[in-house]
């Protein structure tokens, strides 16, 4: 008889016991990640780890970030918004290509730094900067903190031009442009480029300094490559041996027209 209302029991009372188990497998882990969250340490950012950067960038970026968290009503990892520091890097460091921010159980923010590679070196009234592929301006140049890195590096010799940082300087073409002849010029007539000159940072033309003392002068709104063809018909074809030997510019600017000098000529003389 006692077994009986035992069952009968069990069986009224079973899905109730049921329910209150389960409510106490969910509830309580989660009171317990709550508990953890809002009422200890456990899981505030502890660590910032900056990685894939230079030194100097990861020192200026791990005090950003960590003054961005003193402003945060709270330091769990919880409730820092990874692209919310991500943006803010973005916007403050101009030479910071990419950036990726993410947590790490228990207390860590972790953030990895692609910096922009310098596309060309720009010297404007005595100052270096780096300037990237798009023709951005992003940092002044320490020409220590890249060792061994060979750019071409361009002149500006308007005493009145000006470089903000994060800002357009020069077209995204021009940086092409000079990069291409920078490239293609020993193979074309054997010399290498030891300077160039613009005449302001908005200059449609651009001129090379070779180390033969050939002074090149190029149109950068026609293609770099053909203007090379020319250049290369001209020494290698046109021009006597003695001609080239005391070439002193070659001017490229205009078009299906080759002008050039030598210095036995006062005048400069035309080649089609």
């Amino acid at each position: 008889m006692i077994g009986r209302q035992w069952r009968l029991t069990w069986r009224k009372a079973g899905p109730v016991l049921s329910v209150v188990l389960l409510v106490a497998l969910v509830v309580v882990p989660i009171g317990l990640l709550l508990w953890l969250i809002f009422y200890t340490d456990i899981f505030n950012i502890q660590a910032i780890t900056v990685v894939d950067a230079r030194k100097e960038t990861t020192d200026e970026i791990r005090v950003m970030v960590e003054q961005e968290l003193m402003a945060h009503p709270s330091r769990s990892l919880f409730f820092v918004e990874p692209g919310v520091i991500e943006n803010k890097i973005l916007t403050k460091f101009t030479y910071v290509r990419s950036v990726q921010a993410r947590r790490q159980l228990p207390g860590t923010l972790r953030v990895v730094i692609q910096e922009k590679d310098p596309a060309l070196l720009l010297l404007v009234n005595n100052r270096y900067y780096f300037v990237d592929s798009e023709g951005l301006a992003y940092e002044e140049a320490r020409l220590d903190t890249l060792p061994g890195l060979i750019l071409p590096t361009v002149k500006d010799r308007n005493p009145d031009s000006q470089v903000i940082l994060g800002t357009p300087v020069l077209s995204e073409s021009f940086v092409r442009f000079v990069q291409t002849v920078e490239g293609e010029l020993p193979n074309k007539i054997e010399a290498e480029v030891v300077e160039v000159l613009i005449p302001s940072l908005a200059a449609r033309e651009v001129q090379f300094q070779l180390d033969n003392n050939w002074k090149i002068r190029f149109d950068v709104t026609r293609s770099a490559e053909g203007q090379l063809t020319l250049l290369q018909e001209l020494v290698n074809s046109t021009i006597s041996v003695e001609e080239r030997a005391a070439l002193d510019y070659v001017d490229l600017r205009i078009p299906k027209r080759i002008y050039y000098k030598t210095r036995f000529n006062d005048s400069p003389q035309t080649a089609e």
